[in-house]
């Protein structure tokens, strides 16, 4: 229970008020008030600022930001609450459709704050003078920490992902507050933070909806063991109906009775599920297809909140033109604006070689490749093959040359030395990158390309190469990424991708391109998707953003205690009251 200040101790600093009430003046309470917010950003770093070099970091710009106003508050004035307190509370309110929990900017006790202010102590509305400084200095230090968090994503856990190599956009918070009080936007300052891709605000809607079916009750389980095929009688169809029925697969009525038949309708709902989930949709219900449907509501709604997460890691314009790569959905979509004028299955790293998370812009394409063998599948795979079959090369239309790059006879081959020599495949149908590489130099050496293995892109699951990305319509693509350039036309493409002889195409302007992960997706139909987390990112994440958000949770309940000063508490008796002056 907070200490209040006696009306003894308010007469010493305070004039007297006409009614006979002791009234701090202003010039009193703006001295008090800087008093206190030299005190509040003297010393160490107070408890709401996290110990980590996020809290420090954003510490250090509170600090600045008052020093380059020489101390002047921004949030009060003679201890009454500014209007851009309320346009803080109101930006903060809608943390939750973000994803984020508002009880980490602790709106609550912001508003019951405000709320005590504007009720007044003793005579005048208003925040204790002493309060006010230490709440200013807080109250900055909040809207630097909330706009980080909407700008970079929350805190710098894209920064402690290793596997997360997409450069972010630099962003400063002080400068952001600074234009944002000048201009008197606070509000809508943090909303042009948000990430603009229409991807995400489908996702934020997709975390609203999730939200509804938990508030219902969520979805009923099924039995682990439960399986049907097509056009079979079972009593369990009614159960699948209904569970289908609440994620909105379903919209037929609910077949009952022990011999109901699951018909074509109930097939198709079945279906757009399996397809939702990344699984073959063939309307089969077996094992991994009830898996899928008994993951709880709560697990999908915090996959969502984590996706969301990780656009906010993205930068804020990812340009007018851009190719994105979802690797746990195998998928390549390519965007202009809000527009996708091309979407296509991709095949990507195997968990043992991951596809890179990171981003890059196209400059070239290679038509009629040749495959340069990585060094490591050199030594662990073509290598023993070629001691094993003399015929391997030959049949493969591979070639082995020295470091000069001048050919070697295989027959002269040193394998005491095999770190000599590379292999390397010639240019045709049977080039394991196909007819077209699309390039993006890179630190990981990775880039999209055909492939001859077309059967591929008829599996579900999709994760079986060594790093790099297939494309499942390379000509397609490269007729995209070439339309800009006149000289280089479908038949021109064509013909270079069948000539048999490396031909290089340069892009007139850099194309972006974005390798990303994310295992919830909403598109543009309403669908929402999911995919399984092929390389444990959500794994990592979620220990991650559990430390974090345990972090943030202490230092939010430090707040409350870091902006309460002592304050005026019960008057005392009659008795003990000096006498006030009258006017």
């Amino acid at each position: 229970m907070r200490i209040r200040l006696t009306i003894v101790a308010a007469a010493l600093i305070g004039t007297v008020a006409a009614c006979g009430k002791i009234q701090l003046g202003g010039a009193d309470k703006n001295h008090q008030t800087d008093v206190a917010l030299r005190a509040a950003l003297n010393g160490r770093a107070p408890e709401y600022a996290t110990k980590d070099p996020e809290g420090a970091r954003l510490w250090k710009q509170t600090r600045a930001f008052y020093e380059r106003r020489q101390f002047a508050t921004a949030w009060v004035a003679n201890a009454k609450a500014r209007p851009q307190i309320d346009d803080l509370v109101d930006a903060l309110r809608e943390a939750d459709r973000e994803g984020f929990d508002p009880n980490l900017y602790n709106v609550a006790m912001i508003e019951e704050r405000r709320a005590e202010a504007a009720k007044g102590f003793l005579s005048e509305k208003g925040f204790d003078p002493r309060e006010a400084g230490a709440l200013d200095v807080w109250l900055t230090f909040l809207y630097m920490k909330y706009a980080s968090d909407v700008a970079d994503g929350l805190s710098d856990l894209a920064r402690a992902d290793p596997a997360w190599k997409i450069r972010p956009e630099r962003f400063d918070p002080l400068a952001h507050l600074e234009k944002a009080l000048s201009e008197n936007r606070i509000k809508e300052s943090l909303h042009e933070l948000l990430p603009t891709s229409p991807e995400y605000a489908r996702l934020r809607t997709a975390l609203s909806d999730y939200r509804a079916i938990d508030s219902k009750g969520g979805w009923p389980q099924l039995p682990a063991t439960l399986k049907l095929k097509p056009g079979q009688r079972s009593p369990a169809v009614a159960a699948l109906a209904r569970r289908l029925a609440v994620s909105g697969d379903y919209r037929g009525s609910i077949p009952e009775g022990k011999h109901a038949v699951y018909g074509a309708e109930l097939q198709e709902a079945a279906k757009l599920f399996q397809l939702r989930h990344g699984l073959t949709d063939d309307g089969v219900i077996g094992k991994d297809v009830v898996a899928e449907m008994n993951v709880p509501i709560e697990r999908r709604i915090a996959q969502i909140q984590m996706n969301l997460e990780r656009w906010r890691w993205l930068p804020r314009d990812l340009g007018e033109r851009y190719i994105l790569v979802n690797i746990p959905e195998m998928r390549l979509d390519v965007y202009e604006g809000d527009k996708v004028p091309l979407t296509m299955k991709v095949v990507v790293g195997k968990p043992d070689s991951q596809t890179p998370i990171f981003n890059d812009e196209m400059t070239y394409l290679v038509f009629s490749p040749y495959w340069n063998v990585p060094e490591t599948i050199a030594q662990d795979e073509t290598l023993p093959a070629v001691i094993k079959d003399p015929g391997f090369l030959t049949r493969n239309n591979m070639d082995i040359v020295d470091k000069a790059g001048n050919a070697v006879d295989p027959a002269s081959l040193d394998l005491s030395d095999p770190a000599a020599y590379r292999f390397r495949q010639r240019p045709g149908n049977d080039n394991s990158l196909g007819l077209v590489k699309f390039m993006f130099p890179n630190q990981f050496n990775v880039y999209l390309h055909d492939t001859p293995a077309d059967s591929l892109f008829g599996r579900a699951a999709r994760s079986l190469s060594h790093g790099c990305v297939r494309v499942e319509q390379p000509e397609e693509l490269a007729n995209y990424v070439l339309r800009d350039q006149p000289e280089w036309d479908g038949e021109r493409i064509q013909a270079a991708m069948h000539g048999g002889e490396e031909k290089i195409a340069k892009l007139k302007a850099p194309l972006p391109v974005y390798l990303g992960y994310w295992t919830a997706r909403a598109r543009p139909d309403g669908t929402v998707h999911f995919r399984p987390d092929v390389y444990d990112v959500d794994s990592r994440l979620t220990t991650r953003l559990a430390d974090r958000l345990n972090r943030l949770k202490q230092t939010s309940a430090a707040a409350t205690a870091a902006t309460t000063a002592t304050q005026p508490a019960a008057q005392p008796s009659k008795a003990a009251r000096p006498k006030a002056k009258r006017k």
